[in-house]
């Protein structure tokens, strides 16, 4: 798989999970993963969470997959999430799948 693809992929999950954090603030919610931000700049944690995103769709589609990304990337999101017992954390788990599908279209042969 070509360096290009993936940064371009990482580039379009970056940006996908910085609108997710400027909508979330908008509604007044704390954004997701404020407690990892710590010592962080503000919003800086996406890109390192878009880089791990993109490098395991990578492997998936490089690799392992060829289909059933959607379900991969539900697993991840739920993992990340658990326990998901709000609708804000129901939401943040379909953050994560529609970036799977971001990564589908970029990285799937």
């Amino acid at each position: 798989m070509a360096l290009g693809r993936i940064a371009l992929a990482w580039a379009g999950v970056a940006a996908w999970f910085l609108v997710w954090l400027v909508a979330e603030r908008g509604l007044g919610r704390p954004p997701a993963g404020a407690r990892r931000r710590e010592g962080w700049g503000e919003g800086w944690w996406v890109v390192g969470e878009g880089l791990l995103l993109t490098l395991l769709a990578a492997l998936w589609f490089g690799s392992l997959g060829a289909g059933a990304a959607w379900l991969v990337f539900l697993l991840v999101g739920a993992l990340k999430e658990w326990p998901v017992r709000t609708l804000a954390g129901t939401a943040r788990v379909a953050r994560v799948v529609a970036a799977g599908v971001l990564l589908s279209w970029v990285l799937a042969p």
